[in-house]
């Protein structure tokens, strides 16, 4: 038997919560047998803490636990993750309480005492139906970050950006907060496409953004592609001084890429009442016209 578990390939992962050292006992060697990573708890607390700590595929719990039952686990399971599969082991005497739990959330419930080959089957259908969910959660995730998206650079698109921007302007003058808005535009980037072509255009474009997302921080700020070889920044809670440093710092790395005569001029705007979203990009965009007319490689900020 030993030999036939190390030869399988792991087929999941597996928590069981009860109780009962037995049926703990017997669930585990059964489960690993069927090629499962077997985890185990005898608490519904224990339970709920491994559930978040080790993100089991497939809970297999029973409803009469010490300190909180079975369904009071599954509740705080399915807030952790409520895509979780979990299946109730009952007593004959808590069938009633096992379709209770599938009311609130579990997938399945196994009566005891079980069928070893009922039980598999159970927890084999949950795994499927569990991965089933996982890759449906993950493609629509994947559609709603290519709809908001960049393809080439990585950076967030031109109609997400005025949709960002819409919303943080209602959260600036709700928290009265400061709110900082960068443009960004390519120096000779015509000259360069037409002397080496577009694919050595895609990869400036590429490295640019690079440079926008490593510039700015990480679920904070946020870098757009503004169109063509023009980018925007939104810089969160940023007075104009902190945007300053980080557009000279965009400016600066871009200017010491390999991408020969490839520079950037930027322009800089904080928001002040009483300007809306047009006006405020105006000004932003009307900063970076004065940074290109004025010989490009350089920020300029809006007085406004």
């Amino acid at each position: 038997m030993e030999k036939s578990i190390a030869r399988k390939d792991v087929k999941g992962r597996i928590l069981i919560v009860d109780d009962a050292p037995d049926t703990l006992e017997i669930i585990q060697k059964l489960l690993r047998y069927e090629g499962y990573n077997v985890a185990l708890a005898s608490t519904g607390e224990e339970g709920v803490k491994k559930v978040e700590e080790e993100k089991p595929d497939v809970v297999l719990m029973d409803i009469n636990l010490p300190g909180i039952d079975g369904t009071e686990a599954l509740r705080r399971i399915r807030i952790l993750n409520p895509l979780q599969c979990v299946i109730m082991l009952t007593a004959f005497a808590t069938v009633d309480n096992a379709i209770q739990a599938l009311k609130e959330g579990a997938s399945d419930f196994v009566k005891k005492p079980f069928e070893n080959e009922h039980l598999i089957h159970i927890v084999n259908q949950c795994l499927e139906k569990y991965k089933t969910l996982k890759e449906k959660e993950r493609l629509e995730d994947e559609v709603r970050r290519l709809s908001v998206t960049d393809d080439l650079t990585g950076l967030y698109n031109h109609r997400h950006f005025f949709k960002t921007l819409e919303a943080e302007l209602v959260r600036l003058k709700r928290q009265r907060t400061s709110l900082s808005l960068m443009m960004v535009d390519l120096d000779h980037f015509k000259s360069y496409n037409d002397r080496y072509g577009h694919l050595e255009g895609d990869k400036v474009l590429k490295n640019v953004g690079e440079i926008v997302k490593h510039s700015i921080r990480h679920n904070v700020d946020s870098g757009y592609r503004y169109g063509g070889d023009e980018f925007a920044v939104l810089l969160i809670g940023a007075s104009m001084d902190r945007a300053m440093t980080i557009a000279e710092r965009i400016r600066s790395s871009i200017e010491n890429t390999e991408f020969q005569n490839i520079t950037v001029s930027i322009g800089l705007s904080e928001y002040r009442d009483p300007l809306d979203l047009e006006g405020f990009v105006k000004s932003a965009d009307d900063a970076l016209y004065t940074a290109k007319h004025a010989g490009g490689n350089r920020v300029h900020r809006n007085a406004r």
